[in-house]
């Protein structure tokens, strides 16, 4: 028996692709890079991290160390556009004004020095070869103060930057590293001039 052959016929439409469910795949998308992003940009801002501030309270200092106040004022931008820091240990006070100017870091690192020659030190107990001072800093900064320039009161501090050298990494051996390391921080009330 032979079998016939039947023509089908399909009967094409013209149909219009629908755009919604593609409108909402790229909203979703939308919301989870925005939502993604707004994450890792609050993860960022904690990892900064600012070192804990006492407010008015006393430093207890052990048997046989001394105090060192370091008094820090000043911001990266003053009035005049320019950034400007002073810096006061005991009754003298020392200031940089204009960019490029680290007069007072470098008065600062020299009073360091000194009190570093005057003080007892002992071997640091993380192994690293330096002879660290038995000396308690304590960098008293105004609530007004921006952060930067306490950083380089402390790295200078460290002796970890050159503030003869525009402030770049120390090139010195490490036997010749004289480093303060017990620092404390504390603010205040702006003080007005």
């Amino acid at each position: 028996m032979a079998r016939r052959k039947h023509k089908h016929t399909v009967e094409e439409e013209e149909d219009d692709v629908d755009l919604n469910p593609l409108i909402d795949v790229i909203v979703l998308i939308m919301a989870f890079f925005i939502m993604g992003g707004k994450l890792t940009q609050d993860i960022r801002t904690e990892q900064i991290t600012v070192p804990p501030t006492k407010t008015a309270a006393k430093i207890d200092v052990e048997n046989g160390w001394d105090l060192l106040v370091i008094n820090v004022y000043g911001s990266t931008q003053t009035g005049a556009g320019t950034p400007e820091a002073k810096i006061k240990i005991g009754t003298k006070e020392y200031k940089n004004s204009g960019i490029d100017d680290y007069t007072a870091y470098i008065a600062m690192r020299r009073v360091l020095d000194q009190t570093y020659l005057r003080a007892q030190t002992y071997a640091d107990p993380k192994g690293t070869g330096l002879m660290l001072p038995k000396v308690k800093v304590e960098i008293r900064a105004d609530a007004d103060t921006q952060y930067r320039v306490v950083q380089e009161v402390q790295q200078v501090l460290c002796d970890s930057i050159d503030p003869s050298n525009k402030m770049l990494p120390v090139q010195k051996a490490m036997k010749d590293m004289k480093p303060f390391v017990n620092i404390d921080f504390t603010t205040r009330l702006p003080v007005k001039e």
